[in-house]
């Protein structure tokens, strides 16, 4: 069965090469298949719509309403040859109507063009987040790639060991317990690359859902890729940018904005409205009868319309009451997501910059563990060193090329948040990134 499950993963690994794709092309593939994204985009047009609609009820109005009917006409006092008359009726009328003050209108239209800009807003702010799902599933996906890599090179390297151990022991060098030693280690080795292949998988099979299809093989972070400390280098600048250009602040502060607007509309409620209305009629009784034909004919009309609601059950003064409440929670909501954003900035900051050290640091330890490794297989050739010794060194080496992957890779994602926490993640940086890969 491990078998099986080894070449599944090796075949899946080589079979795609014909396809291998970059950072890039993911999110092109994630901007034509990602379903969260068109569901999101989707939206984003409908309530771009809104302030349109709006926008149109302070326009003029034009109505047409016509009817056809089968009449009967008995007059009260009937004479002679003047009774009941049966007869078709035909009417049809045009209505015009024009909004001359409607402050209710006036400030929904207001309150549209705000939502409007904190729908502009939250796109850019999904837009961000689909950058930064992309490339930190592509990373993981690296990340898990190159920690099977170590995985296996630890493995064969452990294999070795055994060997040459178990040739030692047959010529009596060393004990039986120094060849189980090695044994154990091997078995551990071996347990860790099923994990790490598992991860491989897994990671994988995440990408696939963003993206719609099988990436084959992905392009690597090239070994000349450079670690910076994060610039301006310094938690309070980072803060005041995403306090500056993050769009879930725009978007907070415009809901402020929106919510101040319903409540200036709810208290338009115990205004006046005043309509400009004109309309046309045209009335045809098909019949001779007098008494009925002298309906027919056209009117017109044009009037100035008043309305004014002196008294609705309270319902006003409630709806106002209702808007002062939302209007004050989403002011709240501002210093909220201010607070927000600016511990997210500073934390992907601290984040990102321990990481840029850290790298470093990493390397060095790897270049450190590779002189250990060295130095103790020499004292077991020469039998100052025993084989436990030297299984510890292999496992150090390889255990320090790992925290040395998993801090660039660290470095990588927590940049990319510190640039979207500081509303500045964007396409570019895809493209900035893409040109280190191989």
């Amino acid at each position: 069965m491990r078998r099986l499950f080894s070449a599944f993963l090796i075949s899946s690994a080589l079979t795609p090469l014909c396809h291998a794709i970059d950072l890039a092309q993911a999110y092109d593939l994630a901007l034509k298949n990602d379903a969260d994204w068109a569901a999101t985009t989707s939206v984003y047009k409908a309530d771009m719509i809104k302030e349109g609609q709006n926008y149109g009820a302070l326009l003029p109005t034009l109505g047409l309403s016509a009817s056809y009917g089968e009449n009967s006409f008995s007059p009260d006092s009937p004479t002679v040859g003047n009774t009941k008359v049966n007869y078709s009726g035909t009417q049809y009328g045009l209505q015009v109507k024009q909004p001359l003050y409607r402050a209710d209108l006036w400030r929904d239209y207001q309150r549209a063009k705000k939502s409007t800009t904190v729908t502009e807003a939250t796109y850019r702010q999904k837009q961000q987040e689909l950058v930064l799902k992309v490339s930190e599933t592509y990373i993981n996906v690296l990340r898990a790639q190159e920690t099977l890599s170590t995985t296996q090179a630890e493995e064969a390297a452990l294999k070795r060991q055994l060997e040459q151990a178990q040739k030692r022991f047959e010529v009596g060098l060393i004990a039986k317990t120094d060849v189980l030693e090695a044994q154990a280690q091997l078995d551990g080795a071996i347990a860790n690359r099923i994990s790490a292949e598992v991860g491989v998988s897994g990671t994988r099979e995440t990408l696939v859902s963003i993206i719609g299809k099988d990436p084959g093989q992905l392009a690597a972070l090239r070994p000349d890729f450079k670690v910076t400390a994060p610039m301006p280098a310094s938690a309070d600048d980072w803060a005041d940018l995403a306090k500056a250009h993050n769009p879930q602040m725009e978007a907070a502060r415009m809901n402020q904005e929106v919510a101040q607007n319903a409540l200036y509309a709810q208290r338009s409620g115990n205004l006046p409205q005043v309509d400009l209305v004109g309309s046309y009629s045209n009335t045809d009784n098909d019949t001779a009868n007098p008494s009925v034909s002298s309906r027919n004919g056209d009117a017109t009309s044009i009037a100035v319309q008043l309305q004014w609601s002196l008294y609705t059950g309270g319902r006003t003064n409630n709806a106002i009451s209702q808007a002062a409440y939302q209007s004050d929670a989403a002011r709240e909501q501002v210093s909220a997501v201010e607070r927000q954003l600016i511990a997210q900035a500073r934390t992907a900051y601290l984040n990102a910059s321990a990481d840029s050290y850290r790298t470093s640091a990493r390397l060095q330890a790897v270049k450190s563990n590779e002189a250990a490794l060295a130095a103790t297989k020499a004292g077991y050739d020469v039998g100052t060193r025993n084989i436990v010794d030297v299984l510890l060194a292999e496992r150090n080496l390889y255990a320090a090329r790992r925290d040395h992957a998993n801090a660039k890779y660290d470095y990588l994602i927590n940049t990319l948040k510190l640039r979207a926490a500081s509303g500045q993640l964007a396409i570019k940086d895809i493209q900035e990134l893409n040109g280190w890969m191989q």
